[in-house]
């Protein structure tokens, strides 16, 4: 469930918006209406996901919200507000290039093409979540085999895993994934490769003798190339995520 908290001076409109959204969706609730910038302020917290806000409100406008927003809700809240207005001025740069912002909407718009952009919003977050979950349990297998998170070459291989599982490619990695990589970074394919090789050796050299046979089903102790420790992660997340599919 995706919560909304609706900011807006007019009750009459702030309540039949939040009476279409809530009827219109079953995966979105407005949890909440502001009246005021302050309200808005106090009713940020972990529920609220998105925000729809209006910049003309007494006591504490849209606009001076916007500014008031703290270092952590900036970042918590990046591009999680829909700007829904009446004012000339709601395309100016500064609220549309906001961080928080993700769109600018006219006052004069239907409930069904207001509800259309948050629906929009809220498959980007769902999408935004399930990729940070992905990365998370692949950060926790790293972790597990005794990988330095912060180390550069563990940093691309958490997204060559994550590009192999999203695209289904773990045996050619140098021609499918690795320039996948290279351009994000902005980096050649040989220094990404390089990097992550290091990061590999020092897992290698770190791993419990025990721990590092079982998880890669070996006999002896040799070191794992990098498409090996890649199959291995990315089969490994397949069989969790077919095991909790079963267990639903």
């Amino acid at each position: 469930m995706v919560n909304i908290l609706i900011a807006d001076d007019n009750i009459y409109y702030a309540k039949n918006l939040m009476t279409y959204i809530n009827e219109t969706s079953k995966e979105i609730r407005v949890c909440n209406i502001a009246i005021d910038g302050n309200e808005v302020l106090n009713f940020l917290n972990d529920t609220i996901d998105i925000v729809l806000l209006d910049l003309n409100m007494p006591n504490c406008s849209g606009i001076e919200v916007l500014e008031k927003l703290s270092v952590k809700q900036r970042e918590k809240y990046n591009k999680s507000f829909i700007i829904i207005s009446g004012e000339d001025f709601i395309f100016n740069d500064e609220i549309v290039n906001n961080d928080v912002v993700y769109k600018v909407l006219p006052k004069i718009l239907s409930m069904q093409e207001i509800c259309s952009e948050i629906e929009k919003l809220v498959e980007e977050k769902v999408k935004e979540k399930e990729l940070n979950s992905l990365k998370l349990r692949i950060i926790n297998e790293l972790t597990n085999l005794g990988y330095e998170i912060s180390h550069k070459g563990t940093i691309y291989l958490i997204d060559i895993i994550y590009t192999s599982y999203e695209k289904g490619i773990v045996e050619n990695l140098t021609k499918e994934i690795y320039p996948v990589i290279a351009k994000k970074y902005n980096q050649s394919i040989n220094n990404i490769k390089s990097n992550v090789i290091r990061a590999t050796e020092a897992m290698y050299y770190n791993c419990e003798e025990k721990k590092f046979k079982e998880y890669f089903r070996f006999f002896d102790i040799k070191k794992p190339t990098i498409k090996i420790v890649v199959s291995t992660i990315v089969s490994r997340l397949r069989l969790k995520e077919i095991r909790e599919k079963e267990t639903v």
